[in-house]
């Protein structure tokens, strides 16, 4: 038997959720407002608490109002409230788990529905936005994840021990879910400022970004002012990235694990933001461009998964036969080589291989891969520009991060 103190704080919980959500209804001057939705949570705990079996019935037997009273609506030509009727039944299925205990669980989800029922209108505005390739790459994304990932063996495969396909898909999974969420922000704020597209395109792909800016310079010569400070957050955004993957990949070591090569970036990030920043203040004219969908593919179509899966395969394979052979110089060599193609690729590989490489050398290795993604995006700026002294500005400008990585480096090396 419940004491009277438990009894009271689940009538007073079950009320709680009724009226947060219903105060959203009754703001959105739906019929049903503050009292259904109260009632509806109340019945819900009181029918639990008198019994489960009671409860059962409870819930067939208030679904069942819910139809007849949209059906009723629909006789009287009114517009049905499916949303409305929706978040009525999950009210009362909330207050049958207050009635079991689970408070947590209950006041988590109350929130959450209430949240969506008052982003209505941000979340309309959201999902028109989105293209159908960005629908695909969501349900690809959920493919992968929920179908893919659990076929895979959990183990090893090959007789070097160096390739397990479920840890592989995985990191496919996290970088290309990482990617494709900043994508998908990138395409909704791509019209508030190139900025904003610099700093989210050089998440998604900084040498694309790069090619971007070069492109932009040619059609347009005014953005010159502001293409440096955008080449540099794109820079910045591309280190903090490749930071934030070796932090999740090296995770099951522990945060501390991560702390000398992660610090190693965050010191060029710190000095990448302040040389933007002054070179933003130096600027004579403060537009910000305004351009049209930046032109990046998403990440999460077939092509781009499997291109990203088969070039992470072989950089494991290669890398882990390179440290097999030659120790942490081979591997060092692979990781950094394999940066033209990807610095994602090479930090989840430093992330990945931490408990092997070392603080040190996990530094030097991912200060290398960094700077190859640097040189990478002059080069390509160049190449789209051909402006040699625009070119050499840049990387004038990127020198300061490159020579603050190459300190804290060597004192990754000295104490680590």
């Amino acid at each position: 038997m419940e004491t009277p103190l438990l009894l009271i704080e689940k009538i007073v919980a079950s009320a709680g959720i009724g009226l947060l959500i219903g105060l959203e209804r009754e703001w959105a001057h739906k019929e049903a407002g503050v009292r259904s939705f109260t009632i509806a949570a109340l019945l819900g705990t009181l029918s639990w608490l008198v019994s489960p079996t009671i409860a059962s019935v409870e819930v067939g037997v208030v679904l069942i109002i819910i139809i007849f009273v949209n059906l009723f609506s629909l006789l009287k030509n009114h517009p049905l409230e499916i949303t409305t009727s929706l978040a009525l039944a999950a009210t009362n299925v909330l207050g049958l788990l207050v009635g079991m205990g689970a408070f947590f669980l209950a006041f988590t989800c109350a929130i959450l529905v209430a949240a969506l029922l008052s982003w209505k209108t941000e979340l309309v505005a959201f999902t028109s936005k989105l293209t159908v390739s960005e629908i695909r790459g969501t349900l690809l994304l959920g493919f992968v994840t929920a179908v893919v990932y659990p076929l895979l063996p959990s183990g090893t495969v090959d007789p070097w021990r160096l390739v397990n396909p479920r840890n592989v898909w995985l990191t496919v999974i996290i970088v290309s879910g990482l990617s494709f969420v900043n994508y998908v922000l990138l395409r909704q704020l791509g019209t508030r400022g190139m900025r904003y597209s610099a700093l989210l395109g050089g998440l998604v792909n900084s040498a694309a970004m790069s090619a971007l800016l070069g492109k932009d310079l040619k059609q347009d010569p005014e953005t010159a002012t502001t293409v440096a400070s955008n080449f540099l957050l794109s820079d910045m955004a591309m280190i903090i990235r490749d930071g934030v993957l070796v932090v999740i990949f090296s995770w099951p070591l522990g945060l501390q694990a991560s702390v000398v090569p992660v610090m190693v970036l965050f010191t060029m990030v710190l000095v990448a933001g302040a040389t933007a920043f002054i070179v933003i203040l130096r600027s004579e004219k403060k537009r910000q461009q305004a351009p049209q969908k930046p032109p990046l593919h998403s990440p999460l179509s077939l092509s781009a998964v499997l291109t990203f899966g088969l070039l992470f395969l072989s950089l494991t394979v290669v890398s882990g036969l390179g440290q097999k052979f030659f120790g942490a110089v081979g591997f060092l060599a692979i990781v950094v080589v394999g940066a033209l193609a990807s610095t994602a690729a090479s930090a989840v590989l430093v992330g990945g291989h931490l408990h092997l490489l070392g603080a040190g050398p996990a530094a030097l290795t991912l200060f290398f891969a960094t700077l190859v993604g640097l040189v990478e995006n002059v080069v390509i700026f160049s190449t789209v520009t051909r402006d040699r002294t625009r070119s050499m500005r840049l990387a004038l400008l990127s020198s300061p991060m490159v020579l603050v990585g190459v300190l804290a480096t060597v004192l990754a090396l000295l104490l680590w």
